[in-house]
């Protein structure tokens, strides 16, 4: 891995001496773009953790703000603050989301275990402690966080919102947490695992997750070049791949929701189609790339099917969000749109969709004849 590193034109704040230093227990993933607004917030949310042994890599997919002098600005606050360094990696042309960002970073991390965290959020102030000593005890490849602690939030006092989450956490500790089980162990068996995806009782969101570095670096685990639900994929390939997987209940995460997240944009009708559409098609190749190298899936057509159902209505479900886009579309334009979207490696998506065509309307023509013998009746 340090290898390929040389041979990468990423600029580095510390291209030497980070190799150098004491490994850090925790490597925390942040990309970012533009958020000179909101990045000193997360930070300053991280300066406020209990557990110091961990490194900050903020991995910038070139903003044309100030974002990179304010982090820079940050880094002698950690350096005196126990120690913790905090690097800077500007990529050398933006992607427009934040995937490659994330893989660029983990390319960089020296922790055992990873942490992500988007350039707007935090984490509550005893997370690394918490999540370290779960990860040491039960010697997991992978936590999942199950309760993440969502929060509308534009302003600016971040020590006024932190005291609000926290007696809002702490409710929620004392309501909820003696009533469940600390630490839940997945079941190794992968039709339990997928069952247990299926029907949502695994979240897969970046930051639900907290994972070995090795692991996820030998299992080659990356996040696709999708424009969103990238993380989606990324999580299933850690319930496929790892050997130990622990779902525990601390709220440990912050999320901000903010209506001008790159996941809330709209755009025109042509350019709307485009995005999602082709986030559906990105998201089952790379679904289908993992558990092509499965034997199980081989074996069980079914659960192969049901994955790639379970893909297609959560990605579908983005473009929900924007229901006035598809009464603007006229079916011809929407004809040449999707022809203009296909390729001829899209055979994956292109088969479930006429699948999924076919049973829908085997379904209609037996509500038909349903229908017809009621009325006879």
């Amino acid at each position: 891995m340090a290898s390929k590193n040389k041979n990468r034109r990423y600029e580095t704040s510390q291209p030497v001496a980070i190799i150098k230093d004491k490994i850090p227990l925790v490597s925390v993933i942040i990309p970012m773009y533009n958020s000179a607004k909101f990045i000193p917030q997360t930070l300053e949310s991280l300066l406020y953790q209990t557990m110091k042994d961990f490194e900050v890599v903020v991995v910038d997919d070139c903003s044309t703000d100030n974002s990179v002098e304010v982090v820079e600005g940050f880094k002698e606050r950690f350096a005196t603050g126990g120690g913790v360094k905090l690097s800077v990696i500007k990529l050398p042309k933006n992607t427009g989301t934040p995937c490659l960002p994330r893989n660029v970073g983990i390319q960089f991390a020296r922790g055992k275990y990873l942490a992500f965290l988007d350039n707007d959020d935090f984490f509550f102030k005893t997370a690394f402690e918490e999540l370290t000593t779960l990860a040491e005890e039960n010697n997991a490849d992978v936590i999942n966080m199950t309760n993440v602690f969502g929060v509308k939030y534009d302003g600016f006092d971040l020590k006024e919102l932190l005291k609000t989450v926290s007696r809002q956490i702490d409710n929620f500790r004392e309501l909820r947490l003696p009533h469940l089980p600390k630490v839940t162990e997945v079941s190794e068996d992968l039709a339990k695992r997928l069952g247990l995806w299926l029907n949502n009782g695994f979240q897969w969101a970046t930051w639900n997750s907290f994972c070995k570095r090795d692991f996820w670096v030998e299992n080659q685990i990356n996040f696709p070049f999708m424009p969103v639900s990238d993380d989606m994929v990324a999580n299933f390939a850690c319930l496929c791949r790892a050997k130990k997987i622990i779902l525990v209940p601390n709220m440990l995460y912050i999320h901000r929701e903010r209506s001008d997240s790159i996941s809330q944009k709209n755009d025109d009708v042509e350019e709307f189609f485009h995005k999602w559409l082709r986030n559906l098609i990105l998201g089952f190749q790379s679904v289908e790339r993992i558990m092509s190298g499965m034997p199980f899936f081989d074996a069980h057509l079914d659960y192969r099917y049901a994955v790639l159902e379970w893909f297609f209505n959560r990605l579908i479900d983005d473009a929900k969000h924007f229901p006035a886009i598809y009464s603007q579309i006229h079916p011809a334009l929407l004809d040449s749109l999707a022809e203009k979207e296909f390729h001829s490696d899209d055979v994956i998506f292109s088969a479930y969709l006429f699948n999924t065509v076919n049973l829908q309307r085997l379904q209609i023509m037996r509500l038909q004849q349903e229908l017809a013998k009621f009325q006879k009746q």
